[in-house]
C-alpha cells in the first residue's frame, strides 16, 4: 500500500497512507508500525499509529532527517508478505442497552427507522476493530458500525457522560472510559466498568459486546462498584 512521508517535527516524520477511515488502511498502518518496531533501528524513539498514519519519532543526536526518510522509504518498499504478523487481544464487555442506560436510543430509532431490538442486534453482532486510542486515556475508537445504524453526533454535546457508556457516532462506536463531556449517541452501558479495562485496550485489538438485561446489569453492579 502506498504511503507518503511528511515532516511532523524537528525529530519526527509522519508516514501517511490514504486519508480515510478504512480497515485495510488501518491494518497497513499497524503492520508498518509492527515491522518498524521489529527492525528497531537504534535511532527509533517512538512510533504512534493513528487511523491512516503513523508518526515516527527519532533521536536527532543519532541520525538526521534524510537518513530516516531513506530508511522508511526502503521499509515501505518491502513486499506485503514480509510484513510482521500482528498480535492482538479480544476484549469482551457485557452491555445493557435498556433505559436508563441508553438515553439516545430514541434518537437512533428515529434516525434509522429501526426498532430498538434491531439496533441492539446490529450493534452487538459484530467484532469491532480498534482503529486508534485517543481523545482521552483509554478512549478506543472502534469500527465499523453497521451502515444501517450509523447516526450523526449530537448537535450539542453533553457536559457529562457516565463512565462505561457505549456510544455510536457515524461509522464508529466507543466506550467512554471515564465520566467526561461527549457528543456521541449513548445506546448502552458496560456492566462493572473499570477504567483499567479501557487502558488495557490497544490499537489493533478487537472488542465484542454481549447483551444483558437491566436485571443482570443491576446484579453485576452490586457485585463490584465500577471506578469512574
Amino acid at each position: 500500500m502506498q504511503a507518503r512521508l511528511e515532516v511532523a517535527a524537528i525529530d519526527a516524520v509522519m508516514v501517511v497512507f490514504e486519508a480515510r477511515v478504512d480497515l485495510a488502511i488501518n491494518q497497513a498502518v499497524h503492520q508498518f508500525a509492527a515491522q518498524l518496531k521489529q527492525a528497531n533501528p537504534s535511532w527509533l524513539r517512538d512510533i504512534v499509529p493513528a487511523y491512516h498514519s503513523a508518526m515516527v519519532v527519532y533521536d536527532i543526536h543519532q541520525t538526521d532527517l534524510p537518513s530516516v526518510t531513506y530508511y522508511l522509504e526502503q521499509l515501505l518498499r518491502q513486499p506485503t508478505e514480509q510484513h510482521h504478523s500482528l498480535a492482538s487481544t479480544q476484549h469482551r464487555f457485557q452491555v445493557c442497552y435498556e433505559a436508563p442506560y441508553a438515553p439516545d436510543m430514541p434518537r437512533v430509532i428515529e434516525h434509522t427507522g429501526l426498532s430498538a431490538a434491531e439496533i441492539i442486534a446490529l450493534h452487538s453482532e459484530r467484532e469491532y476493530h480498534v482503529y486508534t486510542v485517543g481523545f482521552a486515556p483509554g478512549f478506543a475508537y472502534l469500527g465499523d458500525v453497521d451502515e444501517r445504524i450509523q447516526t450523526p453526533r449530537l448537535a450539542t454535546p453533553r457536559s457529562k457522560v457516565p463512565a462505561g457508556s457505549v456510544a455510536i457516532a457515524n461509522q464508529q462506536t466507543a466506550i467512554y472510559p471515564r465520566t467526561s463531556p461527549g457528543g456521541w449517541n449513548l445506546i448502552g452501558r458496560v456492566a462493572n466498568w473499570d477504567m483499567r479495562q479501557g487502558l488495557a485496550i490497544q490499537a489493533g485489538d478487537s472488542v465484542v459486546f454481549e447483551v444483558i438485561n437491566a436485571a443482570d446489569f443491576a446484579a453485576l453492579e452490586q457485585q463490584q462498584r465500577p471506578l469512574s
